[in-house]
């Protein structure tokens, strides 16, 4: 009974804190409100927190500025994640120890297949989801709901979708139960498995000293608890919260602002940013699956009906596919779902994209994160231009025609132009789809500099040729369409507002292009990379790569996430459909919020996933066996032929590129 007070009265303490949050928050969106000074849309291409590099080194937030601001609200409506969990002060060495080989034990199921981690995998990186739709179980059968992530799970009000299980304790007692789980027909026998392990006995003995026969089920879910306790999450959002401005970029700053403004803090408050409510799914429109009643099953209420455990959106990023039913595989999707069921809004693509850059910051930084690659390179600034700099005047005018077309393609010279001799692009993809930023980004293809390179040779014309040309190749292969007229109006727009993004960047600036990708010498493992994929990308490009249109822009938009294959990618002659060429990009960029120089993903995983991408089907290009009239310049990773060698379409696609390489040198 002790017990259960205690935790009933954590709960209305915490109940209280949220209230003087929102309360505090309040306040502060309102003075924010009141700024005309907060960070734009129009000028976050220059804050150069954009490529921060030295994590050592903090900034602090000064009260009175956009980002002082911001940190007052962020801190009343979210507050600080604790030091460790609740419970955990009573957690031993020894049991926290056994806790942890418990949860990666596998005879605890019925065919000994199945252990904690395989639904809730935390090695390798992971984030403690499976990936799958919904959980399934040691007899190859798939539950009704998708399995949730552990880290920082302890934090939260309840466990499971349906808030049934009030500790750590009582849920880690669940799945070995479950016939659509692990299916153990009972408590005892799960102890009589472990027990005729050897190293068991001991271990359970040291974790609980004063028990003559600790072997028992109840002690198994107290040793795994207590593990699970250790299992927390921080990302570069907690340093935000400590004070450092320079843990997020100006357009992660903008979505922490569209998240709270449109009202998603509601429900996602407190240092979880979420897992502490209780809410009805579908609140203004109704949510397709009427079949889980949720929380319903549990109180047997009326107004329970539909009711889920908000979940926390720690991670969120790495946790794909969404919903208690796992229905939605990427996160823009969910984003705009919710909003729509629960607040009656339809969001813009610039606030999906906003709030999807500020959820990438509760990623966990150790999972998220590599050690700084060493730059040996010219110092020169790389200090992107202010949108509001742009000239008055015709000139000007031209400079933000351009940046509109780069930024907004297929509604301007794609389907979505009411003009249909306007209609240059095939697809719903957007020249800024590829080129990060706004063209602005250091490796994310930036467009920074680009005049200083044009015109230049390309093998695959043997040419000299212009930035035009560049351009309509682009539109010919990445956008699947066809070329501008190069005297038109719209590639002179382009041209100035490459020209004025490239007009005081050095010669020798180090950022161009994408970082040279160092890859393994072997065949790519496109089985691995369909794994790696649905670990890092499936969140934002979907299950299927098919990226996400909003329903503000309708299913005639463009994707607010670009598709990575199918009709709506660029097709087989794409630079992007070369093996190295994606690798090298995903690797300075993938996932969303990666830094160039603090790669999320190896170098084999990145290889794989690329090759992945490659085995996808897309668009296909005629009159390809044209390209490289000199074959000798044919990249090793073209995946068409005709080859100046004769090693395999297969190899030149998928590798090892290294035997090609050799054999060009040779020759």
């Amino acid at each position: 009974m002790d017990i259960h007070n205690r935790k009933r009265r954590s709960v209305i303490k915490k109940w209280i804190e949220v209230a003087i949050f929102l309360i505090m928050g309040l306040s502060t969106l309102i003075f924010s409100c009141t700024r005309r000074n907060l960070i734009s849309e129009d000028s976050y291409q220059s804050i150069p927190k954009d490529e921060m590099v030295d994590s050592s080194r903090t900034i602090q937030a000064e009260p009175g500025t956009p980002e002082g601001v911001l940190l007052m609200q962020a801190q009343a409506l979210f507050g600080k994640l604790p030091a460790s969990m609740p419970g955990s002060e009573d957690d031993t060495p020894a049991l926290i120890a056994l806790g942890k080989k418990l949860y990666f034990e596998k005879a605890i199921s019925i065919n000994k297949t199945q252990s904690c981690n395989s639904c809730h995998p935390i090695d390798n990186k992971g984030a403690g989801a499976d990936h799958f739709k919904t959980g399934k179980g040691a007899l190859g059968k798939f539950g009704p709901r998708n399995d949730p992530s552990t880290l920082n799970a302890g934090y939260q009000i309840a466990q499971f979708w349906d808030g049934r299980a009030a500790t750590l304790e009582d849920q880690a007692k669940g799945p070995p139960l479950a016939h659509v789980e692990m299916a153990m027909p009972n408590g005892e026998a799960v102890a009589e498995r472990l027990k005729a392990i050897e190293h068991y006995p001991d271990e359970f003995k040291k974790a609980f000293p004063n028990e003559k026969d600790p072997v028992t089920f109840d002690n198994f879910a107290k040793a795994v608890a207590a593990f699970e306790r250790t299992l927390i999450s921080r990302g570069r959002f907690d340093r935000f919260i400590d004070g450092d401005i320079q843990a997020l970029t100006g357009r992660e700053m903008e979505g922490m602002r569209s998240f709270i403004s449109v009202g998603c803090v509601q429900c996602h408050s407190g240092p979880n940013l979420g897992g502490m409510t209780y809410q009805k799914l579908g609140v203004f429109h109704d949510y397709t699956n009427t079949e889980d009643v949720g929380r319903f099953e549990v109180t047997n209420e009326e107004s329970d009906k539909y009711v889920f455990k908000v979940p926390m959106l720690r991670n969120v990023t790495l946790t794909a596919p969404y919903f208690h039913d796992g229905e939605v595989s990427n996160l823009a999707e969910a984003i705009d779902k919710m909003a729509h069921m629960q607040l009656n809004k339809k969001l813009t693509d610039k606030e999906i994209n906003h709030i999807l850059r500020f959820l990438t910051t509760l990623a966990d930084e150790d999972r998220t994160t590599a050690e700084p690659i060493e730059v040996k390179a010219s110092a020169a600034a790389w200090e992107p231009p202010l949108m509001k700099d742009i000239p008055q005047g015709e000139e000007g005018d031209l400079i933000r025609y351009g940046a509109l077309l780069l930024s907004d393609t297929y509604a301007q010279l794609g389907a979505g132009a009411k003009d249909k001799n306007m209609h240059f692009s095939g697809n719903t993809l957007n020249c800024t789809s590829c080129h990060q930023n706004k063209g602005t980004k250091r490796f994310g293809l930036p467009w920074m500099g680009v005049s200083q390179r044009y015109p230049r040779y390309r093998g695959r014309e043997d040419k000299v040729s212009g930035l035009e040309e560049r351009i309509n190749g682009c539109f010919i292969r990445s956008m699947n369409g066809k070329p501008l007229p190069e005297d038109s109006k719209e590639m002179k727009a382009m041209i100035a507002h490459l020209n004025w993004l490239s007009k005081d960047m050095p010669e020798d600036v180090y950022g161009q292009g994408t970082p040279q990708f160092e890859n393994p010498n072997r065949k790519a493992d496109v089985k691995n990379g369909e794994v790696m994929y649905k670990h890092y990308c499936m969140s934002c490009h979907g299950k299927n790569g098919e990226g996400y249109q909003s329903m503000s822009s309708g299913i005639a938009g463009s994707h607010v996430v670009p598709p990575l294959w199918g009709p709506n990618s660029y097709n087989n002659g794409a630079g992007m459909n070369r093996l190295l060429t994606n690798a090298a990009f995903v690797h300075s960029n993938m996932p969303l919020g990666t830094r160039w120089n603090r790669p999320a993903i190896t170098n084999e995983d990145t290889y794989d996933i690329s090759a992945y991408l490659s085995s996808k089907d897309r668009p296909q290009m005629s009159g390809l066996e044209e390209d490289y009239p000199k074959l000798e310049k044919k990249p090793v990773d073209s995946p068409y032929p005709p080859y100046p060698d004769k090693f395999s379409q297969e190899q030149h696609t998928y590798g090892p590129f290294q035997p090609i390489k050799d054999a060009q040198k040779k020759e």
